[in-house]
């Protein structure tokens, strides 16, 4: 027997709302789980400069056990690090002090919801007729959310702003000449956020503007340099941001900004920067010198991996902690230098190192990371500068038990292949979809492809850098499939039976 007309209509007036909860369960499903969020260790350093920062304009009251900083180890020295975005760390602290720190997987949530609301909204001009709104919003984001995507929704860290930039420079190189004027001022302003919240986007949005630039030169529409201006424009956003972090620095509390030497790392790990080293040293001109001379304390030669090199301190193997503060601080400051150094001394050595790292990068995607182990704990805990107690961070019921976490990686995988074989077939069948669709699911592919190039090259390749926008794959295969004419969403355009 068939649905009666009433209740049917009632069916599909409620569908919209159904699929909406559908997506916010379960890409909060992680959360839930562990009955809290995920923290790295680095969550307490952006809790801590977060306090500070939020201490000089709104202090924290004695009452609020622990919320202000406290750290005594730190501020130290006259230098303060620029790796991390203060402009994260004030969101989180804010969290922190209202006592709702899961509240900032819920902002997560939203600002994705956001990003994939923007590109659906101006995609949906190019299809005749055109998709059901909330079906093409939800459904691929409920494919992604079976992924990666619902651990770092629950992540305390500000990888998920990686793939909301890649989503919004996106939209806005293949939708950009028809999107409105709200639709572009959302487009950017999510862009402007994600390039603010962690040094690293800044690169992946500079070097997506060739592929920007790029695809404006081989269309002949008006409005094709719109998407190139925006994009620009998010640079030099991300470039005043990080001006004006310094001069805060410099003149508010009287600290220098240096950076973690990640690319001096890199280079040394990698071959060409230690060959330039081992030519070049003892050089008092060149400030790295210093920390060639720390690497040769051990023999160990577990000591020549980025992370040791950068943040191990015992005599076996450590060397840039071990060194002087002052040396620390040429070699921070003096990375940019040493890197065009040994580019040009090494060219090829350099570039292929680069591809090789980016390569191993693309094919690091496991949640592992995502998953703290107590020692991450009590690391987050010490950075935090927070007292025990309502402040206190605890690692979930996630964190008990690592067992299911390659059987769930392996599931990812395999969903992970099949999208990027769905894009690939899509892409290459001619006429299946316009091209404005193709050359959107296109630059997911490129920003995937650039993010392993910024992490990979000039941290280390790590499945965190990768996980964090491989959902992108199955939320892109899935979009494209449901706009595919007389299949998925076309099927039921305009929400009606």
């Amino acid at each position: 027997m068939s649905m009666p007309r009433a209740r049917q209509r009632r069916f599909w007036q409620i569908r919209p709302v159904l699929l909406l909860v559908m997506t916010a369960i379960l890409c909060l499903a992680v959360l839930m789980v562990n009955r809290g969020p995920l923290y790295y260790y680095d969550t307490g350093s952006y809790i801590y400069q977060g306090n500070v920062a939020l201490d000089m304009i709104l202090p924290a009251s004695t009452e609020d056990d622990g919320a202000g900083a406290e750290r005594s180890d730190a501020d130290d020295d006259d230098t303060t690090s620029g790796s991390r975005s203060l402009i994260y760390g004030m969101i989180v602290a804010l969290f922190v002090r209202a006592g709702f720190i899961s509240g900032v997987a819920v902002l997560h949530l939203a600002i994705t919801l956001l990003a994939a609301g923007v590109a659906v909204s101006a995609a949906r001009r190019y299809l005749d007729p055109p998709p059901n709104a909330v079906g093409l919003l939800t459904v691929p984001l409920l494919a992604a959310a079976v992924t990666s995507l619902p651990f770092y929704i629950a992540y305390v860290m500000p990888d998920i702003f990686a793939p909301v930039l890649l989503i919004a420079i996106a939209a806005l190189a293949a939708f950009g000449r028809k999107m409105t004027f709200p639709e572009l001022a959302l487009a950017f302003a999510l862009a402007a956020l994600a390039v603010v919240v962690h040094p690293s986007h800044m690169a992946v949005a500079g070097l997506m503007v060739p592929a920007v630039f790029l695809a404006a030169l081989f269309q002949r529409a008006p409005a094709r340099w719109r998407a190139s201006v925006l994009v620009i424009m998010v640079v030099f956003v991300a470039l005043a941001e990080r001006r004006v972090f310094e001069f805060a620095a410099e003149n508010v509390a009287n600290k220098e900004v240096t950076y973690t030497p990640h690319i001096t790392a890199r280079l040394i790990v990698d071959g060409p920067g230690l060959d330039y080293l081992n030519a070049t040293c003892p050089d008092h001109q060149v400030p790295t010198c210093a920390l060639h001379e720390a690497l040769s304390w051990s023999n160990d030669p577990y000591r020549l991996t980025v992370s040791h090199i950068i943040f191990e301190r015992s005599p076996q193997l450590g060397s840039f902690r071990l060194m002087t503060p002052e040396d620390q601080r040429l070699v921070a400051l003096s990375q940019r230098d040493f890197f065009v150094r040994v580019l040009l001394s090494r060219p090829f050595g350099t570039s292929y190192a680069f591809t090789e790292n980016a390569f191993h990068q693309m094919m690091r995607y496991s949640i592992q990371m995502t998953i703290p182990t107590e020692q991450m704990m009590d690391n987050a805990r010490q950075l935090s500068g927070l007292n025990e107690g309502r402040h206190d961070l605890q690692g979930g019921r996630l964190a008990t038990n690592r067992g299911w976490i390659e059987r769930i990686d392996t599931v990812h995988g395999i969903i992970y292949l099949i999208s990027f074989g769905v894009i690939v077939a899509l892409l290459g069948w001619p006429r299946s979809l316009p091209c404005e669709l193709k050359l959107f699911a296109l630059f997911l592919l490129i920003g995937i492809a650039v993010n392993a190039l910024v992490c990979g090259g000039v941290s280390q390749p790590a499945d965190r850098y990768g996980a964090r926008v491989m959902w992108l794959l199955p939320f892109s295969a899935t979009f494209l499939v449901l706009s595919l004419p007389h299949l998925g969403m076309r099927s039921v355009s305009g929400g009606r039976p």
